[in-house]
């Protein structure tokens, strides 16, 4: 009986040590703007980023550019779970052409703080739709897309590794904004994960089948002593 309760603790430990459970919180920054050679950029390398000249000749009350903004949150997420990592804010100022920024990467770091603390960062792409204004500039909608999307490894355990897909503005690969302002959405996410060495099952039949045929060999052993 002893035995086979010692058994069935060791599988629930092994079990319980692979159910990974990720928590901690996000920050995250916009690098690398790409645009024409007027392009107008501020806020570089911090999490509020702006692009454009505002064209406040043409627009009455138009004094702000372009902008986004990350606010970055806590988390606490199983595998597979979508979960919100952060707020993005999106400004559709009215900015003058040849002075807009194209796209912008936008870097996401992670802290963790379980199942260990560590901090890991990934990098994504976001293109920057600037429409000619025409007619009322309220018809005019700019938009934010995230084209880089998928998987990405970032974490080892006991044999499984973890992968982080960003899935985008509330799931959609895009955030549109009409002229003059603002959207605001949650960033979102999810873990998932890959078994990289012996999955877990045959790991368990493994583990137990070793320990069956060292009790077999103990009691041949004993057997043998006794005679």
């Amino acid at each position: 009986m002893k035995k086979s309760l010692l058994f069935a603790s060791l599988l629930a430990t092994s079990l319980t040590a692979n159910a990974a459970f990720f928590e901690g919180s996000t920050s995250g920054v916009f690098v690398n703007p790409q645009g024409p050679a007027g392009m107008v950029t501020s806020g570089v390398g911090t999490n509020s980023f702006s692009w454009g000249d505002p064209a406040t000749t043409h627009c009455w009350g138009c004094t702000s550019p372009s902008s986004l903004t990350f606010h970055g949150l806590n988390f606490a997420a199983n595998v597979d779970d979508t979960f919100a990592l952060g707020v993005m804010k999106f400004y559709n100022g009215t900015i003058w052409a040849g002075t807009e920024a194209t796209s912008v990467d936008f870097s996401l770091t992670f802290n963790f703080t379980s199942p260990n603390n560590f901090v890991e960062s990934f990098t994504y792409d976001f293109a920057l739709d600037n429409t000619p204004n025409i007619g009322d500039p309220n018809d005019d909608a700019d938009s934010v897309k995230l084209t880089s999307l998928g998987p990405q490894q970032f974490y080892s355990y006991q044999g499984t590794d973890y992968y982080f897909e960003l899935l985008g503005f509330n799931g959609q690969e895009e955030m549109v904004a009409k002229e003059l302002k603002w959207a605001k959405v949650k960033l979102v996410g999810q873990f998932t994960s890959v078994p990289s060495e012996i999955p877990l099952p045959a790991a368990v039949w493994l583990f137990g089948s070793g320990l069956m045929g060292f009790m077999a060999f103990r009691r041949r052993a004993k057997m043998q002593a006794a005679v």
